[in-house]
């Protein structure tokens, strides 16, 4: 069997829809579609029951299906393991990222990754809700504080200094703070994530790194 068609035919049952997972792959729908009735013939069952609205797959194609999994990441691990005897970095990574930093920092510096390793190919997610690792399908997700899943296994990668500012027809029109407690008279951008809203900020004393004012906003 064709290790293509057994891959699109994972990809159509992931997405349930021919077309995605044609797009997906770079390969006409039309293509897709040959490539399946080919991959049914072969198997002597029909894989998905089709219909003018919806996919759906059998239940023939649900047990082939786990198999089709197992052998195609077992295809992957063997590659990756020649690719590392070979001194290359090889596969497909799925990335979860969070908006600001997707679109600042993780973009461009993919473009240089991929062109310094051109066996190595990367699904990128960009929002801000967290990821789920066995729904979404992700590798490796990036965000900032600590995960609130404590089954999560996570690892500081940087740190990521804030600075607080204002438009200058802001400061205009309201003044500028001269102490941390002046921020509670101000009218404060903050950020909110699902249901928690994230309302306390914490500022270092320029004086000493010990020193650290709690201020609701």
């Amino acid at each position: 069997m064709n290790t293509a068609d057994l891959e699109l035919f994972v990809r159509t049952a992931d997405i349930g829809n021919i077309t995605a997972a044609a797009v997906q792959l770079n390969i006409s729908p039309a293509a897709a579609s040959a490539a399946l009735k080919r991959l049914e013939k072969q198997l002597g069952t029909e894989l998905f029951i089709r219909s003018t609205r919806q996919l759906r797959i059998t239940a023939e194609g649900e047990r082939f299906l786990l198999h089709c999994r197992q052998a195609l990441n077992s295809l992957d691990d063997a590659k990756a393991s020649i690719s590392e005897m070979k001194g290359e970095i090889a596969g497909e990574v799925r990335l979860s990222v969070s908006s600001d930093l997707g679109r600042n920092l993780i973009l461009p510096w993919l473009d240089e990754v991929m062109d310094n390793n051109p066996k190595l190919s990367f699904q990128l997610s960009i929002g801000d809700s967290l990821a789920d690792f066995y729904m979404d399908k992700v590798d490796v997700a990036l965000r900032y504080g600590q995960p609130e899943d404590s089954t999560m296994v996570a690892f500081k990668l940087a740190t990521v200094d804030r600075v607080i500012c204002a438009s200058p027809d802001y400061i205009a029109a309201y003044g500028s703070p001269n102490k941390p407690e002046d921020l509670l008279q101000h009218n404060c951008l903050l950020y909110q994530l699902g249901s928690k809203t994230y309302n306390q900020w914490e500022l270092l004393s320029k004086n000493s790194d010990d020193t650290i004012s709690n201020t609701d906003v």
